[in-house]
């Protein structure tokens, strides 16, 4: 089964410095900012994202949706908070382990492994994130130990062409 990404909005703006600089221009330009990392790692991927933010953050009251291809953005309904709904698409998730929680909020990280989910801090989903997409194919490919004899025969190479 595909992963299902499911992030904390403002956890993520408020511990990333980069979201947080976003903030002098506003709360929407830094939830435009993450909207955008996240639709960029997710392109070429078959990953289903979902960010949650407060609404009462916005004045949202309604509990607003936005919904594109494998990304769904929601806003909490006024007075409830983005943990509690989080929690329930944790929750209602039928393989947990497909899951993926971002976030650093303690109570939600714990509630994610209690019930099996993977758990990324937003640190390290920005990593991935701005992450080269073939970064992990070269890493791999060239990702050895060179051996003494290699070296030698690269000394010799560039002693002799350095002449």
């Amino acid at each position: 089964m595909n992963p299902h990404y499911i992030i904390d909005g403002y956890n993520v703006i408020q511990s990333l410095e980069k979201f947080r600089n976003a903030l002098s221009a506003g709360l929407d330009q830094a939830r435009n900012e993450l909207i955008s990392l996240i639709r960029s790692y997710r392109s070429g991927k078959k990953i289903k994202m979902t960010v949650v933010f407060d609404g009462d953050e916005v004045g949202y009251i309604d509990g607003a949706r936005y919904t594109e291809q494998s990304l769904q953005v929601i806003y909490s309904k006024f007075p409830e908070k983005a943990d509690p709904v989080i929690q329930r698409l944790i929750q209602k998730n039928s393989n947990k382990k497909a899951v993926v929680l971002v976030s650093a909020d303690n109570a939600l990280v714990q509630f994610a492994r209690q019930v099996q989910a993977q758990v990324l801090s937003p640190n390290e989903f920005y990593q991935r994130a701005t992450k080269h997409p073939n970064q992990d194919q070269v890493e791999q490919k060239f990702d050895s130990q060179v051996s003494e004899k290699e070296i030698s025969e690269w000394l010799k190479l560039f002693k002799e062409g350095n002449r």
